[in-house]
């Protein structure tokens, strides 16, 4: 990793620095920047030794300074990214400062990543609209911030500034906020909402967000109706929320699934093959593909792509394969197979994808009692399938604080967990007229949030 910092007066930086990239599969835990040996210095290039996990082509990256030390601005130039490995080089340009007073008067920024002269991702503007519930004392003084969740990774923490309205935030009100130069989240899916419980009234119940994608002009809808106040409800002021336009599939519902066959060099066949899925929630009709002189399917090593209608299978789990005679063909004595190498089938309503890795031999029979069985090998889960499992749910935190002398605190506690599909925020461990965190004691919390699958971290 080499990073560039600008020939500008008072370009070097005494800040520390932070950096967060993302890929197509993911991105990485917020890593700090090793600060050693006068680095970060104007008109100077850096560079470090990074492992990190593999996240795929890198997306974009996020870069944030924390405006402490005697020189606390920064004028970035570029980063640039080679993976030791592969060779492969990604650039990220900013060519501003970083900095409350010069600039754009941000501390953080986002690039795109630059692969081979062409972006990764596209650039967009959101304009979100909040609107304030008509209940009593719903409205707010506090200030408000969003983090918005995508199929490209998150927004970063956004303030909810500037209004239309003077007064925002008001009983039965809709404020309206404008984020330009952006880069696209595709696909939304999360909204995290919270304040920081400032202002003479703070509590604020919140109907619902509306995000409109721009660039798409598309519009996604956070269901709310809910208080974030540290004295109504369950005391909660940070807040996800799951996207209202992500509704559940119906099982009975109909949907198109894309197979693609791969012959392998043991044999090709002039004759007829036939398939069934097995899916967690239904079982597929039978899936025949005819052979013709004039369409041939099925020769050595090639491929061939088909599409179906079923009912919504669910996952599929299995499939069974029949190599079946044509009825106006002679089978001769000596036995004929065909060689199924790969079969992958894509659920074409969400894009889950599921690969069986065949490799088999399949004889030629005149009845459809004869097949064969092949498991799934292995599964793809499309973004737009794991957003269903965006459901809200309670998980009970337990705390044990240990018997030795001076273990207990009276410092307000937080804590962040962390899954599959993301993690809670930092949320603060507290109750009501109770001394909490006391030696020997056990205390118990409950934090309502979107479902976090398998949980990884705390």
């Amino acid at each position: 990793m080499t990073v560039w910092t600008g020939d500008v007066v008072g370009g070097g930086t005494d800040s520390n620095i932070f950096m967060t990239l993302y890929g197509t599969n993911g991105s990485t835990e917020e890593v700090q920047l090793d600060k050693k040996k006068a680095r970060f210095e104007r008109e100077q290039n850096d560079t470090f030794i990074m492992e990190i996990l593999d996240i795929g082509p890198f997306t974009k990256m996020r870069i944030r300074i924390d405006g402490l030390g005697s020189r606390p601005e920064w004028f970035l130039e570029r980063i640039l990214l080679k993976n030791m490995n592969t060779g492969d080089l990604t650039m990220f340009y900013y060519g501003d400062w970083l900095s409350q007073r010069k600039g754009k008067k941000t501390l953080v920024c986002e690039m795109c990543a630059v692969i081979d002269g062409e972006e990764m991702m596209e650039w967009t503007s959101y304009t979100v609209s909040v609107k304030t519930s008509d209940i009593l004392g719903a409205g707010t003084d506090a200030n408000v911030f969003i983090i918005i969740f995508g199929e490209n990774g998150d927004s970063g923490t956004l303030a909810l500034k500037q209004s239309a309205n003077w007064n925002k935030f008001e009983r039965n009100s809709t404020d309206t906020f404008n984020f330009s130069n952006m880069l696209s989240l595709g696909h939304l899916c999360k909204l995290r909402v919270w304040h920081d419980n400032k202002g003479i009234f703070p509590g604020w119940h919140l109907s619902y967000v509306d995000v409109k994608d721009n660039s798409r002009d598309e519009t996604f809808r956070f269901q709310c109706d809910c208080w974030l106040s540290k004295n109504e409800g369950d005391r909660q002021t940070v807040r996800d929320f799951a996207c209202a336009n992500n509704e559940i599939h119906d099982e009975l519902e109909e949907t198109t699934y894309e197979i693609i066959i791969e012959t392998g060099n043991g044999g090709e066949t002039r004759e007829n093959v036939w398939l069934i899925l097995e899916g967690r929630k239904n079982r597929s009709k039978e899936f025949l593909v005819e052979n013709s002189s004039r369409q041939r399917a099925f020769r050595k090593g090639t491929t061939d792509i088909f599409e179906f209608d079923s009912v919504y299978l669910g996952d599929i789990a299995s499939l069974c394969v029949g190599h079946l005679a044509r009825e106006d063909r002679f089978i001769p004595k000596r036995e004929l197979v065909w060689h199924v190498k790969t079969i992958t089938i894509t659920e074409m309503e969400y894009g889950n994808v599921y690969f069986f890795n065949c490799d088999c031999l399949i004889p030629l029979k005149r009845k459809r009692k004869y097949f064969k069985v092949f498991e799934v090998t292995k599964t793809t889960e499309s973004f737009a399938s794991k957003v269903q499992s965006l459901v809200l749910v309670k998980y009970e935190v337990i705390v044990t604080t240990g018997y030795e002398p001076g273990a207990g605190t009276d410092a307000n506690v937080f804590v962040t967990i962390f899954g599959a599909n993301g993690d809670t925020g930092k949320r603060e461990l507290k109750q009501k007229m109770r001394n909490l965190f006391e030696r020997g004691s056990t205390d118990r919390f409950f934090l309502e949030t979107l479902e976090l699958g398998e949980l990884r971290k705390q």
